[in-house]
């Protein structure tokens, strides 16, 4: 009986060892896998990753351990990144916005956009909590953060496919806009109004706001492209550096500590001193990038490429340092914790996964 006892404990523990959760097993070395149903982007902000999945789903996720935080139902998710601030996720989904409670999942508000609902932006007018919002066909709305109601409401005449910047400190937005021709328009937070409003090439990627300037790359679409520096005041140009070729709208440009990533379609990542306008590195990847948020931290810089993979660079050099096959499509990705968070879809299984960032 001692014999058999051993074995049944034995047993028992094996058992219990194979139906732990799959992130418990490696936080330790900053790695988990959660699964996910058919994810369309997710979202980093410190220790909370949002994904969203089909089947009517926004689920967080513990950046550092995986483990489940809240859930909830959202029916007919976009693929624009969820927006998180300090206190809220923002969520698009179909012709509307919802609004979650960002420490327990509960919902805030929802508010209806009459189309397609595109990119949002979590940020603050004075000293009031605002969402900047857009819509495919050229709606630009602010909602009051704690209600969703309307603050104001302008119609490009366009359509908007990059996603908006806001700067609370300097109190403006910016969006991109197509057109019989391309605009970048920056906008007062509290009111809508238009500050500048400038015609860009038309192969431009998202804009930027930081230390007083917009920031985006442009194009003709013919091998003639830069990456553009414009006072956040007046409009008028700061600097510019050349880039071999010109950029997407799916592309969002990143900023740290004053410096300035963006990469080209062609899969040339360039990053400049935001203050000088000086080019510190540029390396060519060789591969087509049409969609991603170029994510910069105190060490790296990453992106994801057309083909699925995650790029990693040194920051100081351009050296790249990995390149990520997630044995899938990744549909987002984010950097918090020291942590590489993406998630992946056309995988077996579909998931959301971290890694140590090297």
């Amino acid at each position: 009986m001692t014999g058999l006892r051993a074995l049944v404990a034995a047993l028992v523990v094996t058992v219990a060892a194979a139906c732990a959760p799959a992130s418990s097993g490696s936080e330790r070395a900053g790695r988990w896998r959660a699964e996910a149903s058919w994810p369309f982007s997710l979202a980093v902000r410190g220790r909370d990753t949002v994904v969203a999945e089909g089947g009517n789903r926004v689920v967080a996720l513990d950046t550092v351990t995986g483990r489940e935080r809240w859930r909830a139902d959202v029916a007919h998710v976009t693929h624009y990144e969820p927006a998180i601030d300090g206190e809220t996720v923002l969520v698009s989904a179909a012709d509307r916005f919802v609004a979650f409670e960002r420490a327990s999942g509960s919902r805030r508000w929802e508010a209806s956009v009459g189309e397609h609902a595109g990119g949002g932006v979590l940020t603050r007018a004075g000293s009031d909590a605002v969402a900047v919002v857009t819509t495919e066909r050229g709606g630009v709305r602010a909602l009051d953060g704690r209600t969703g109601q309307v603050r104001w409401s302008v119609q490009v005449p366009g359509e908007i496919w990059a996603a908006p910047a806001a700067h609370a400190g300097a109190g403006v937005g910016a969006v991109l806009w197509a057109g019989d021709e391309q605009r970048l328009r920056v906008f007062d937070l509290a009111t809508g109004a238009v500050r500048w409003e400038k015609t860009v090439a038309p192969g431009a990627s998202a804009p930027i706001i930081q230390n007083g300037i917009v920031v985006l790359g442009e194009g003709d679409g013919n091998y003639t492209a830069r990456v553009v520096a414009r006072d956040l005041a007046s409009g008028a140009e700061r600097w510019s550096v050349p880039a071999p070729a010109s950029f997407e709208s799916g592309v969002t440009p990143g900023t740290a500590d004053g410096d300035v990533a963006v990469c080209d379609h062609f899969g040339t990542v360039t990053v400049v001193d935001g203050r000088s306008g000086a080019a510190r590195w540029q390396t060519a990847l060789g591969v087509p990038i049409l969609d991603t948020r170029v994510v910069v931290t105190r060490h790296a810089v990453v992106l994801r490429t057309h083909g699925g993979k995650i790029v990693v660079l040194d920051r100081a050099s351009g050296r790249v340092v990995r390149r990520l096959d997630p044995a899938g499509f990744p549909v987002g990705f984010g950097v918090a914790e020291r942590r590489l968070v993406f998630a992946v879809r056309l995988a077996r299984p579909d998931r959301v996964e971290s890694e140590t960032l090297p």
